[in-house]
């Protein structure tokens, strides 16, 4: 449990400097709840002419100089009773929003930390999780560390103050009363956590396995639709949520009954405090009238002592069910600050330098737990203007080699250089001149004009570079057959643009965002053979003006490329031009 609340409270961060702040609150809360509970006895009596000037008020009065008449001081305790807890409502009230938005403030900064770190962590990182995953920490996991274990804990120790200066009171009122109070709310309590705690930690732990589980069965059910309905693997998928969901409601439900439970329990053991403590009364040969003042102050002090008690109980269930969830935090963050800044290097406050050359030199990669070079001493060279072709079958490296030209991947072996410094130094002025074009374009599903000036406020959006992108890659006549223009919406994935469409479209967001090199790995793979033969020709009208970087599987997809790698199991096994290359072919 000590390792569990240090989790807990470095997931705090900064705000725990907040806390002091938290707690002087509540003590300030408790003594108003003190004041207003110790007037009750008092009030009490003098509602059923037990004593006419009980001992606090007569001596009150006699300070104060004022009448010990029965009437006048019920008249005034009435007054001051009310006002206290007046005071009281407003001021818990203000507590527990106070609470409320610390809370969600975890919440939001969490998501925040997490979007941001998942986005900047490197690149042989990221790949070897599902991305349902980050989706979960950042939805789900965060939201239970805010709800399930922040908001009890702090609820706990606002009311566990509160609960503190009461049994003080209490105490004072009738020592036995109390011990017996306690002795059977502490038992309760006990027993509850003994019986459940495994449990509900292990329910959580469950739950989250299913719910990450449904969520990528979700994602990839819906990502992979077309193929999906084509293939009749719909229920592949539907069992796959289905079984999960089945999963989750029945932990789920496990959890929220014994979630549920304390709250009737709390309410035997205040009937079983009054029953016992009349009884014992009666067989000690006690006066029972004498009981009225003490029933009423532990009456109403019941009415916080029962929620503090629950408050108690319900957090050490959420602290248990969470822990899992908890404990997926704090090592996500913990892991996460140990890659702080290695992936991405600070941006240059320099402006970017044009492209003039990329060189790699005997650069070598393998994946992490395989056994295999993905790339094996490849040495190249591309200089500004040059059209070059990358070309080899599945599996021989070419993704690979994309991903180390832009820097997602650094080299184990060998060195790139870019303008003849050391890429990882300079990697965000290579990475300011560099478009990536994917076979599957990454397009938002917002409009035509958002997708091509991607990234940047519509009211920042230049429309006249706009205008010139959308005529570079020849979008023209797409955007005035489209029903609101550049104003369009896309849809998911650009689903109402072709193939070619939405190739076009990644080629008008390099023109708007000033990108002088082009990469484009097999953007043309998915294509119907007239649509590849216009990307080719852009291809090639595009020589000279524009650094090219292609890859491809068909070598006449690289017929306009200045010079042509051949890649095998991680080498370099041929360079030439087209038709050299094809003549090797013969």
């Amino acid at each position: 449990m000590t390792s569990y609340l240090k989790q807990i409270f470095h997931l705090l961060g900064e705000d725990k400097k907040k806390i002091p702040f938290l707690i002087f609150v509540f003590f300030a809360l408790s003594i108003l709840d003190l004041v207003g509970i110790g007037l009750i006895g008092p009030y009490i009596a003098l509602v059923a002419d037990v004593d006419t000037t009980p001992g606090f008020l007569g001596k009150t009065a006699e300070v104060f100089g004022l009448p010990r008449d029965r009437d006048f001081l019920l008249q005034a305790l009435s007054y001051v009773l009310l006002s206290v807890f007046i005071i009281k409502t407003i001021f818990v009230i203000w507590i527990n929003k106070s609470i409320i938005q610390f809370s969600e403030n975890q919440q939001a900064r969490l998501k925040s930390f997490l979007m941001q770190a998942y986005q900047f962590l490197p690149y042989t990182e990221y790949i070897r999780r599902n991305s349902s995953e980050y989706i979960y920490s950042i939805q789900q996991l965060t939201s239970q560390y805010s709800g399930q274990v922040v908001l009890p804990l702090l609820r706990t120790v606002s009311d566990g103050m509160v609960a503190l200066f009461i049994l003080i009171l209490l105490a004072l009122q009738n020592i036995f009363a109390l011990i017996l109070l306690v002795f059977l709310l502490g038992l309760m309590i006990f027993l509850n956590d003994v019986f459940f705690r495994d449990s509900l930690k292990t329910y959580g732990e469950k739950i989250n396995k299913a719910s990450a589980t449904t969520i990528q069965g979700v994602r990839e059910g819906m990502d992979g639709l077309k193929e999906i309905r084509i293939l009749g693997k719909e229920q592949y998928f539907y069992q796959i949520v289905h079984k999960n969901a089945k999963k989750q409601a029945f932990f789920g439900t496990k959890a929220l009954t014994l979630s549920m439970a304390p709250k009737y329990m709390l309410e035997l053991t205040m009937i079983s405090f009054v029953v016992l403590f009349v009884l014992t009364t009666l067989l000690l040969g006690n006066n029972i009238d004498t009981l009225l003042p003490t029933l009423g102050m532990f009456g109403v002090a019941s009415l916080r002592l029962l929620p503090a008690a629950n408050t108690l109980i319900q957090s050490l269930i959420q602290i248990r069910y969470s822990r899992d969830s908890v404990s997926r935090l704090y090592n996500d963050q913990y892991k996460l600050k140990q890659f702080s800044g290695k992936e991405d290097h600070p941006v240059s406050a320099q402006m970017p330098k044009q492209f003039q050359v990329l060189k790699l030199d005997r650069v070598s990669f393998t994946y992490p737990q395989s056994e295999f070079k993905a790339l094996n001493e490849i040495s190249l060279e591309i200089k500004a203007g040059e059209s070059i072709g990358l070309i080899g079958p599945s599996g021989s490296g070419k993704t690979t080699l994309v991903d180390m030209l832009l820097g997602l991947l650094e080299p184990q072996q060998g060195s790139i250089q870019y303008n003849e410094e050391e890429v990882k130094t300079v990697l965000q002025q290579w990475r300011s001149q560099a478009a990536y074009i994917p076979q599957q374009v990454f397009l938002i599903d917002d409009t035509l004009r958002h997708n091509v000036a991607f990234g940047i406020d519509n009211d920042k959006i230049d429309n006249d570079i706009l205008q010139e992108s959308l005529r570079q890659s020849k979008l023209i006549e797409v955007v005035e057959q489209l029903p609101q223009g550049v104003e369009t919406v896309l849809g998911e994935n650009g689903v109402r643009l072709s193939g070619g469409q939405r190739q076009r479209v990644a080629l008008a967001r390099a023109f708007y965002h000033g990108r002088d090199v082009l990469v484009m790995d097999e953007a043309t793979s998915a294509l119907d053979d007239q649509t590849e033969q216009e990307i080719v020709k852009e291809i090639d009208q595009l020589k000279g003006k524009k650094t090219m970087i292609v890859i491809a599987h068909r070598l006449t997809t690289l017929k306009h490329c200045d010079r042509i790698y051949k890649l095998e199991d991680g080498r370099i096994t041929a360079v030439g031009s087209y038709k050299e290359l094809i003549e090797d072919a013969k």
